[in-house]
C-alpha cells in the first residue's frame, strides 16, 4: 500500500468518480454451467438513482457508513456524481445526474456509450445497475467482449475505461465496463489491514467500518428483465466467481456480505431495487 493509491482514490472521487459456492458449479434456470472467467474480477458496482438523498439514507439507516458528500465531487466531463459505500473488497456507488447539459454534451461526444440511456432507466426500462470489472495482469486485448473506449481529460494520456458495446444496444443488461489498474479499488483482507492506509489519509479508514458489521461482499446477484444470456458480455460476466446475472420479473440487485453470517435479510424496495444479506 502506498501514498499513490490514496491520491488515486481522491482523483477518482474528484474526477470519475464476492455465497460460498464456486461459480463453475452453479446452474440457474435460464443458463448452463460455465467456467470461471479467470482473468476478470468485480472491482466495484453501481446503481443509478433518481433521489440520491433517499437512496443514501436507506443504506445508512440499516447501518452502512457512507463516504461524506464533500468527497463525492462531480465526475468531470460526464455530468454525474455519486454517493459511495466502501467495503474491504469493493464499493457501491449510487450514481445520478448532476448536470443534465454536461451529461448530454458527453453523450454527443461518446454516442456509443450508455450514460443517458441508464440515467433514464425509469422511462426506458433499462437496467439501473453497472458492474465495473478489472483484469488480472491488465491487457485490453483480454477483454472478452466487444468494447468501446472511453477517455476523459482527467485520465492519464494513455489510460481509458472500456465499456461493453452491448451496454448501449442491450439496455436490459447491466452496464459493464473495465477499469484500468491505476483506478482499481484497494482491497483489504481484514479491518486490521486498514492500518496500511497512510496516516495522511487515515480518514479513509473510517469509511470501511459499518455499524451493521458488514465487511466483505461475498456474492452479487443481479436480476434483469428480457435478458439474452447468450451474448458474449453476459457469458463473460456469468463466468466471474460469485457474480450472477439472471432473468426475472424485475430489476433487482442482491448483495451478500460475509456469506450471510448474521442470517439477516433486508429488502430496501421500493426506494432502492436492492436486497441486502448480512
Amino acid at each position: 500500500m502506498n501514498n499513490r493509491n490514496y491520491i488515486i482514490i481522491l482523483v477518482l472521487f474528484f474526477g470519475f468518480s464476492s455465497c460460498n459456492n464456486k461459480k463453475s458449479t452453479k446452474i440457474n434456470a435460464d443458463q448452463t454451467p460455465q467456467n470461471v472467467s479467470s482473468d476478470l474480477e468485480v472491482d466495484h458496482f453501481n446503481i443509478w438513482v433518481k433521489n440520491p438523498k433517499t437512496a443514501k439514507e436507506k443504506l445508512t439507516d440499516i447501518g452502512f457508513t457512507s463516504v461524506p458528500d464533500s468527497l463525492s465531487k462531480i465526475h468531470k466531463g460526464q455530468g454525474t456524481t455519486g454517493r459511495y459505500f466502501y467495503f474491504l473488497n469493493s464499493y457501491l456507488e449510487l450514481i445520478f445526474v448532476y448536470d443534465q447539459n454536461e451529461l448530454e454534451e458527453n453523450n454527443n461526444k461518446n454516442k456509443d456509450l450508455d450514460f443517458t440511456t441508464r440515467a433514464n432507466f425509469d422511462k426506458n426500462g433499462a437496467s439501473p445497475f453497472g458492474i465495473a470489472l478489472k483484469i488480472k495482469d491488465y491487457n485490453v486485448e483480454k477483454i472478452p467482449f466487444e468494447k468501446v473506449r472511453y477517455h476523459q481529460d482527467w485520465m492519464d494520456d494513455n489510460a481509458s475505461i472500456y465499456s461493453a458495446k452491448n451496454s448501449k444496444t442491450n439496455i436490459k443488461e447491466p452496464s459493464i465496463f473495465v477499469v484500468y489498474p491505476e483506478i482499481e479499488s484497494d482491497r483489504f483482507e481484514t479491518l486490521a489491514d486498514l492500518k496500511n492506509i497512510p496516516e495522511e489519509y487515515s480518514i479513509w479508514r473510517t469509511f470501511f467500518k459499518h455499524p451493521n458489521g458488514a465487511k466483505k461482499i461475498t456474492a452479487i446477484t443481479i436480476t434483469s428483465t428480457d435478458l439474452d444470456l447468450a451474448t458474449k458480455t453476459m457469458k463473460a460476466v456469468n463466468g466471474i466467481d460469485n457474480l450472477t446475472v439472471k432473468n426475472g420479473p424485475e430489476h433487482l440487485m442482491e448483495l451478500f456480505f460475509d456469506n450471510n453470517v448474521q442470517g439477516k435479510t433486508i429488502d430496501l424496495r421500493p426506494e432502492l431495487p436492492l436486497i441486502v444479506y448480512l
